[in-house]
């Protein structure tokens, strides 16, 4: 089985479950802007896994946007930093496609580009698509 067919069901295995538990639990406002801003530190450690010091400073720098961008969407909750938070999940899955381009994590696993590419690209279609049930007033009251 190539790494980029492992990825995919994996990611597939994944995510679908994760969608339905945290809708389910009505975590959405809370979930997606967290989980974006842990994304860069899955790199980060595949980076210290490899004892490679300067991919870890890369991955750090590279990955400051996405810490910083779901920290701000996580205190900020509105219509428009949902969308903001869509974007980012969606550019988080170009740059794990991309990410070789860059510079090379010799720690990060083969199939784990496609994995997390795809995992970050549903989230964010899932986000733009649930757009109008999210940023509805009496079910955002509840999630507070």
């Amino acid at each position: 089985m190539s790494p980029e067919l492992a990825g995919v069901i994996i990611g597939l295995i994944f995510i679908i479950p994760t969608i339905c538990f945290i809708r389910i639990k009505r975590w959405d406002s809370l979930a997606w802007p967290v989980f974006l801003a842990t994304l860069p530190l899955y790199y980060i450690l595949f980076g210290v896994l490899a004892m490679d010091w300067a991919v870890v400073v890369k991955e750090f720098l590279y990955g400051s946007p996405y810490i910083l961008t779901g920290l701000l969407v996580w205190r900020i909750r509105s219509k428009r930093s949902l969308l903001v938070i869509a974007l980012g999940w969606f550019s988080h899955g170009l740059y794990d496609l991309y990410h070789d381009l860059l510079f090379i994590n010799p720690g990060v696993f083969s199939w784990y580009p496609v994995f997390c590419a795809l995992v970050d690209i549903t989230v964010a279609a899932y986000i733009m698509l649930s757009l109008k049930r999210l940023t509805n007033p009496l079910l955002h009251q509840s999630l507070e």
